[in-house]
């Protein structure tokens, strides 16, 4: 099949994902902003957090089928993106704007900036921006390399976050007033990249475009489309492969200030961290095309995880060795990087699989019910965070902690991401639907050729 979109559609296309990954990881400094900025307690940070991401997840679903009964001039899921623009902005800077309150006022401004952000900014953002895959291409080398751009891009803003953030805010004096500014200006570039992804797509394949066709002859309940997705053998996979990614990305994004604080001395190794990750970024960016093609997607994934267990492994050997440290770090992040650029392509293909089982194209509630198991795993992994601090009798801003608080940091930072590698490892392979995706198609085709 031949290529339908540009590299200049699939770079504005990406800035959908980078606008997005700005404002994850701005996340991801919540919890060091509510423990050692605003004083909030780690083990309650760690409960927020869960519980408003699963409220979240549970708004996916209902956004799924939102996204599937959306009808404008733009589609079905691209006007979500020029809706969504603004207000990116705005609950971003209400997240990083806690007012001098008591400690019940700041925990219920916490509860409910998250809540906003969530499920009225993010879902709504980010379940139509996924969906987009399926309803741009079916090409699936096209979709490897939406994914590649995309990871791509999505890295770059990961790093933005974690290369910039913290040394600029100390730099500018490191108080709260100073935490809102920063995040205001990320939360604005967060804004502009999702609003270039809006304008850089067009949709081909929705439903009401199928529907006249002839592909797609019916509509479907909730309840129906749910039991076709849980009997859909790789969509399950792939969303148990979503969970474990996202509850490593999770701990990704917020442990690394607490190991290099604590473990190593100086939280501005942090960025060290992340800009260090730019170099599997770029190999992975500029090598992992052909690779897709040689051995796969899921394949390509499988090598990037050995990759970062042994990285793993590497750290274990002197947790405190920041040399060591760095060049395991980059190992890990070898593992993570092609698991970020596969994880959407293969979710989509589940798509084709799914229209070709059971003759119903299920786009929305497919890539909502994933994303809630995936909010669930990033759930789980802020909240490991909080609690195994809270466990370890963390000190919230102390400048030393005791040693259970330092074992604590070396598990979320090292033990549980090399056990997520390997249960998602055994997971893929188990993926086989590569090997018939072509046939599917075809049959696909043959289905609207022949049809009654």
């Amino acid at each position: 099949m031949s290529r339908e979109r540009t590299n200049r559609s699939l770079a504005g296309d990406a800035m959908g994902q980078f606008g997005l990954n700005i404002s994850t990881g701005l996340v991801g400094l919540m919890m060091y902003y509510y423990t050692d900025v605003v004083g909030v307690s780690a083990a309650i940070v760690g409960t927020i957090m869960m519980l408003t991401k699963i409220l979240d997840a549970l708004a996916d679903v209902g956004m799924g089928v939102l996204v599937d009964r959306t009808k404008s001039k733009h589609g079905q899921a691209k006007p979500w993106l020029l809706w969504m623009t603004l207000p990116m902005f705005a609950s971003i800077f209400l997240l990083f704007s806690m007012p001098d309150l008591s400690s019940g006022s700041k925990i219920t401004y916490a509860v409910l900036t998250n809540l906003l952000f969530f499920i009225c900014v993010y879902t709504p953002t980010s379940i139509p921006y996924n969906s987009l895959m399926a309803l741009t291409t079916r090409n699936q080398q096209e979709r490897g390399l939406m994914g590649i751009y995309r990871a791509g891009f999505g890295y770059l803003a990961g790093m933005a976050v974690a290369i910039g953030f913290i040394p600029i805010v100390n730099a500018m004096g490191g108080g709260k007033q100073q935490w809102t500014l920063l995040a205001s200006i990320y939360g604005l570039i967060a804004a502009a990249g999702i609003y270039i992804a809006f304008r850089s797509t067009k949709e081909k394949y929705n439903t009401n475009q199928l529907r006249e066709l002839g592909e797609i002859k019916k509509s479907y309940s909730l309840w129906t489309g749910l039991k076709l997705l849980v009997t859909n053998k790789y969509w399950v996979i792939v969303v148990a492969v979503g969970l474990l990614s996202n509850i490593l990305f999770a701990l990704s994004t917020t442990s690394g200030m607490y190991f290099a604080k604590y473990i190593w001395g100086n939280v501005n190794l942090v960025s060290i961290m992340g800009a260090i990750g730019f170099i599997p970024v770029v190999v992975i960016f500029l090598g992992s095309g052909p690779v897709m093609k040689r051995i796969g997607k899921r394949n390509t994934a499988i090598v990037g995880l050995v990759i970062g267990i042994a990285g793993s492994l590497l750290r274990l050997l002197d947790v405190e060795n920041v040399s060591l440290g760095l060049i395991g770090s980059i190992m890990q992040s070898f593992g993570m990087i092609p698991l970020m650029i596969v994880l959407t392509p293969l979710l989509t293909d589940t798509i084709e699989y799914g229209e070709w089982k059971y003759g119903q194209r299920i786009v929305g509630l497919t890539n909502s019910v994933s994303s809630f198991g995936q909010k669930i795993g990033t759930a789980i992994g802020t909240a490991l965070i909080g609690w195994m601090l809270a466990w370890g009798n963390y000190k919230e801003g102390a400048a030393e902690q005791g040693h259970a608080a330092l074992q604590m940091i070396i598990g979320f930072n090292i033990y549980i991401p090399m056990i997520a590698y390997i249960l998602i490892a055994i997971l893929l392979s188990k993926f086989s639907l590569e090997k018939q995706y072509v046939q599917i198609l075809n049959d696909l085709e043959n289905r609207k050729i022949h049809k009654p």
